[in-house]
């Protein structure tokens, strides 16, 4: 009998405990796709970090509808092969969208495979005018290389300069030639370019020389931060007083970690003010620095905006995933920790680009570029 007994309390908290776990809320899976080991890696670990701060604070709320979100995260190793790998294998996990790729080179590969599986692809580091315009499940909270294009021409302008050339990274030339491109059509003086292959180790003294040969009024370096450091190291051991400007792509802290001197005065052209004193904005450094040790960037940041957004969406969606989540999103204008984002019927967003100088080791802010 009391063998039985044993039996029966051994099978009723067996049962129990499957009950619970039962009724546990399943997670809301959501994939982040982003390079950490190619070329570059260390802007993914940005990324990467944000992202997983923004399901931390979100589920700290009690999650979406009650459900926890789950971050589910793949290296794309800076390759198509890898691209297409992580959002193969994120897609087959069930997750509700995709966040990436971290550059637009690599987002315009991922976009036909991920669109295409009724799943949404989300980024904030892609400015490609590839991907603008399209009614489809894309959704940008980055600029595009259109609007980049005029605020540069008006910068170069303001500053009376007549002549440029740009230094374009030939790996991301989605993003590199569209900016040439679209500058051209609205900078009435001379532009033109050198491009260079950083899978074949270049030789910089001859790019260098291709570079400032022409001795144009300015410099341009459509580059990942560390390329454009080392870049801006070449130049000024030939030319001290060029002004050198770039883009949001090189906004981290490698570019001054590894420039030093070189890089004070730099400009760079981005839609991210450094000088953010937004109360949620400045929480959410703290967090980071007490659960990353570091503190926020203008990658991590952009990443917790993005998972914010989503998760507000998935919130008042009628389904998760899909049409009705980008129904959703576009459907309202967001107060992120960087400002207010909305977007358009196809899901682009226009937003204020700023004037951003590196000076006495840190950037300031000089204004939005009108």
């Amino acid at each position: 009998m009391k063998k039985l007994t044993l039996i029966l309390l051994t099978l009723a908290c067996g049962l129990a405990a499957f009950i619970a776990c039962s009724q546990e809320p399943k997670p809301i899976k959501i994939g982040l796709a982003v390079n950490l080991s190619g070329p570059g890696g260390s802007a993914g670990e940005h990324i990467r970090d944000g992202a997983l701060q923004a399901v931390e604070d979100i589920n700290n709320q009690g999650g979406v509808k009650g459900r926890p979100l789950q971050l589910l995260v793949r290296d794309d190793q800076n390759s198509r092969e890898g691209v297409l790998r992580a959002d193969e294998d994120l897609i087959n996990e069930g997750v509700v969208a995709i966040i990436g790729h971290s550059q637009s080179a690599n987002t315009v590969i991922s976009h036909p495979y991920v669109t295409s599986r009724n799943t949404i692809l989300f980024t904030a580091y892609a400015a490609s005018l590839k991907l603008s315009g399209r009614d489809d499940l894309f959704l940008r909270t980055a600029v595009d290389t259109a609007l980049y294009g005029r605020k540069t021409a008006a910068l170069l302008q303001a500053r009376g300069i007549r002549s440029v050339v740009c230094l374009i990274d030939s790996s991301n030339a989605d993003f590199g030639d569209n900016w040439l491109e679209e500058t051209g059509r609205h900078f009435p003086g001379d532009i033109s370019a050198v491009r260079f292959d950083p899978a074949t180790s270049p030789d910089w003294v001859q790019v260098m020389g291709e570079l400032l040969t022409p001795e144009p009024d300015a410099v341009i370096l459509l580059t990942r931060s560390v390329t454009t450091a080392k870049a801006a190291q070449f130049i000024r051991k030939q030319n001290k007083t060029i002004p050198l400007i770039t883009t949001l792509w090189s906004q981290s802290p490698e570019l001054i970690n590894v420039g030093g001197q070189a890089v004070e005065g730099m400009t760079i052209i981005t839609f991210i003010n450094p000088e953010n004193a937004r109360p949620s904005y400045l929480s959410f450094s703290e967090r980071m620095e007490r659960n990353f040790n570091k503190k926020a960037t203008a990658r991590s940041a952009r990443a917790h905006e993005m998972i914010t957004i989503l998760a507000d969406g998935l919130t008042r969606s009628t389904a998760m995933g899909g049409e009705p989540l980008k129904t959703a999103i576009l459907a309202r204008e967001y107060e992120s920790i960087l400002g207010r984002v909305g977007f358009d019927r196809f899901g682009d967003v226009v937003r204020p680009v700023y004037e951003v100088l590196v000076r006495d080791g840190e950037l300031k802010t000089v204004g939005e570029i009108r």
